[in-house]
């Protein structure tokens, strides 16, 4: 349903809105289905038609993800992001959701320095396979920026990712001589 008096004019196909925000037609319609887009209006023939200011939450959508935010995440983020109304409820929640990828982000970042050092100074420290070999153990999520200890970090075996047993941990192996 189309609203008159020069309104018909702002509303854009599907194809024109995606042309625009640099997105494929099939992105519109998922992020519709996920809610990160409203409902758009549809012409007395069906077809979908959507006001130009869409083009916000496409691109609030997309600089959400390109933060790291899952599309799940996005939605309650997207109304904020484009400047629209919401309850303080949402503000509340997106306030968690924002807080909860700071902290994920500070957890990268003592891994990221403990990697850089251990690359810079191979001898200085734990090895880049013991850095990356806890991450891969515990999970990024799992390790707190304050608990990633250096004995933390040295862990002689972890499970396989083919579940054939464990793999020694390349530290703990003798060096083989041609």
């Amino acid at each position: 349903m189309t609203k008159s008096n020069g309104d018909a004019a702002s509303l854009v196909s599907i194809g024109q809105l995606a042309q625009d925000a640099g997105v494929s037609s099939r992105t519109i319609r998922y992020y519709e289905e996920l809610g990160i887009l409203p409902q758009p209006r549809r012409s007395p023939g069906g077809t979908r038609k959507y006001p130009r200011e869409y083009s916000g939450y496409i691109a609030a959508a997309l600089a959400l993800k390109d933060l790291g935010f899952r599309l799940e995440e996005v939605k309650p983020l997207a109304r904020l992001a484009a400047g629209r109304a919401v309850s303080q409820g949402q503000r509340d929640a997106a306030a968690r959701l924002v807080e909860a990828k700071l902290e994920a982000l500070a957890r990268q970042v003592t891994v990221l320095r403990r990697l850089h050092a251990s690359v810079r100074a191979p001898d200085g420290g734990p090895p880049v396979s013991a850095v990356l070999g806890a991450v891969a153990a515990d999970g990024l999520g799992a390790v707190a920026a304050d608990r990633l200890a250096p004995a933390d970090l040295l862990q002689p075996a972890r499970p396989a990712r083919s579940g054939l047993g464990t793999v020694p941990h390349p530290a703990t192996q003798p060096a083989r001589l041609p």
